[in-house]
């Protein structure tokens, strides 16, 4: 756990204070915040217990593990990043839309966006939640890629295609420039995301 991670400023309620419904839902916000502080090794069961003031028991009554707990964080990004597309896509240019809001939530969320496409992706049919999440933002993007009159398809170069560019202008903006000028340009410079 880094030395600069504010323990106290994670807290959300003092102990004993939820009911079992509202614990998930508050120990991945503490894990969100200590995912954007130290990454996905800083998260523990036990440190996010902590930040949330229960015990590392009540936390294993909704979580088996860690992994548990990051893929349901992930699942949550997922969710989050699948309503931002829906709202690019209905902008005129659909697929400019999507991708400029994909890199945007990128910048914004970075931790979070490093733990959803990070190792956790590769074992996300072991977590039905995630594996749904995750599953509906790649349907979303290969719909947006491709024409209403030619989707189902069953070639989906576009799709990869569109993606990949997305993916990578989103991974090549490094902490260091959190405006992401050079991908943004690089996006909205695209034929076809323009």
């Amino acid at each position: 756990m880094p030395r600069d991670l504010d323990m106290k400023s994670l807290m959300i309620t003092p102990r004993g204070r939820y009911r079992p419904s509202n614990l998930p839902k508050a120990l991945r916000a503490a894990a969100r915040a200590i995912l954007d502080e130290a990454g996905p090794d800083g998260v523990g069961l036990r440190e996010t217990a902590r930040c949330v003031g229960v015990s590392a028991t009540a936390v294993y009554r909704h979580f088996t593990n860690k992994q548990h707990l990051l893929a349901s964080v992930a699942a949550e990004g997922f969710r989050e990043l699948a309503a931002a597309m829906k709202t690019g896509a209905a902008e005129s240019d659909r697929l400019g839309g999507v991708g400029l809001v994909y890199f945007e939530f990128a910048l914004r969320q970075r931790g979070l966006f490093r733990l959803m496409f990070g190792p956790i992706l590769a074992v996300r049919a072991k977590y039905p939640e995630l594996n749904e999440a995750a599953s509906a933002v790649f349907s979303l993007l290969r719909r947006v890629a491709v024409s209403d009159d030619e989707w189902p398809c069953e070639d989906d170069v576009t799709g990869t295609a569109a993606w990949g560019l997305v993916m990578a202008c989103s991974t090549a903006s490094t902490p260091g420039s959190a405006d992401g000028s050079v991908a943004n340009e690089m996006l909205v410079q695209t034929p076809a995301l323009t």
